[in-house]
């Protein structure tokens, strides 16, 4: 037998030896034993990198409708009158003719009187327009003078008027009267318009 076929079979032997004591050691290690408990939690690992953005959910059921409040109506007090011709005689309401507009009926056609409804602010104005004559004429509340106007006219029409705003409570009268002797009013031609409005309320 050569070196080389010694050393080959010598080496095929050890393998073999050391196959069959790896056989041995493992039959010896079997069965094995019950499972150990787990360890203790190790420390939290770094916070990652946020994620993209999802997608948009889908729109969700329409919900119950809320309840429907009517708002309270704002009160109102509004009225404007005309007279064509001349005024009646002194220290008292001037009666007019023609309503303009008058829809809450605080203003009393038959006296010439408007009568507060809704205690607040007013605003109260009249405008005369006269030819060949003179006027003079006060705007009064409760038989005092608040306003008052004088104007005459020739042979070219003239135009005069007059405003005043008050703070009136319920109950309150408000007028026009004229200042002048029924004949001096008569003279030529007049008209007249008296209007007043609710500015606030209470």
């Amino acid at each position: 037998m050569s070196v080389a076929g010694f050393w080959i079979l010598a080496l095929f032997v050890l393998l073999l030896v050391a196959n069959v004591k790896s056989s041995a050691d493992s039959q010896i290690c079997e069965p094995r034993g019950p499972q150990g408990p787990p360890g203790p939690k190790g420390p939290s690992g770094p916070r990652g990198f946020t994620g993209p953005m999802g997608a948009p959910g889908p729109r969700g059921i329409p919900g119950v409708p809320g309840a429907v409040e009517k708002c309270p109506s704002l009160p109102q007090s509004v009225f404007s009158v005309k007279l064509s011709g001349p005024f009646p005689g002194p220290s008292q309401p001037i009666v007019f003719q023609e309503v303009l507009y008058n829809h809450q009926g605080h203003f009393d056609l038959a006296t010439g009187v408007f009568t507060c409804s809704v205690p607040s602010v007013y605003h109260f104005g009249f405008d005369v327009a006269l030819f060949q004559n003179a006027v003079k004429v006060s705007l009064m509340r409760n038989g005092i003078q608040i306003r008052d106007i004088r104007a005459e006219a020739g042979d070219s029409r003239e135009q005069a008027s007059g405003s005043s705003i008050l703070h009136l409570e319920k109950g309150d009268r408000v007028w026009l009267e004229s200042k002048l002797d029924k004949e001096e009013s008569e003279k030529g031609t007049t008209q007249t318009v008296l209007y007043g409005f609710l500015l606030s309320g209470s």
